[in-house]
């Protein structure tokens, strides 16, 4: 019984790390995409920039937000239209977790300014509300394929998606179709 309960635990921490992991290299390719970019943006103006600090900054960031969208999953946060067509599962999910992740951009500038001044109020003006929405908008989008892909994966399997992005055995029934 023990050891039974054991490998349950065992199994279910394998795949809420599998599902973690899967979470924070999403976010880490796509933070490392904005910080390329935000690099050619300096670079075009004569601003030195550290690939590797913006590299790491990417790492970091990826861990808490990953963090932050792996616990939300676990709250269920964005299931409310799962049983609906897939295009607005992906966009409620989307819109969700933007929402969440954009919160969790908005109380670490408001933490930072708050540390480097006396002043909370002050540290609300660090903060643009265009610079909020444009930022929101931004994170909808990019989420957009990560929930595309996991709303496939969960309607038509894992094998299933294994065999029409990398063929198989399947992919002859699915080009007959």
């Amino acid at each position: 019984m023990a050891g039974e309960r054991r490998r349950n635990c065992k199994e279910l921490l394998a795949r809420e790390f599998k599902r973690l992991f899967f979470i924070v290299l999403y976010l880490w390719v796509l933070l490392t995409v904005f910080q390329l970019h935000r690099a050619i943006i300096l670079a075009s103006h004569g601003i030195s920039f550290s690939y590797q600090q913006g590299l790491i900054f990417a790492l970091v960031n990826a861990l808490v937000l990953g963090k932050f969208m792996a616990v939300a999953e676990a709250l269920h946060a964005g299931e409310r239209w799962q049983g609906k067509p897939l295009l607005y599962s992906v966009l409620f999910k989307s819109a969700v977790f933007s929402g969440i992740l954009l919160g969790c951009h908005v109380l670490e500038k408001v933490l930072v300014a708050a540390w480097h001044s006396t002043s909370l109020g002050r540290a609300f003006e660090v903060l643009s509300l265009v610079e909020v929405l444009l930022l929101g908008f931004m994170v909808f989008v990019v989420l957009i394929p990560f929930f595309a892909a996991r709303e496939l994966i969960r309607v038509l399997g894992k094998e299933r998606m294994k065999s029409l992005f990398f063929g198989g055995a399947s992919t002859a029934h699915i080009n007959e179709a």
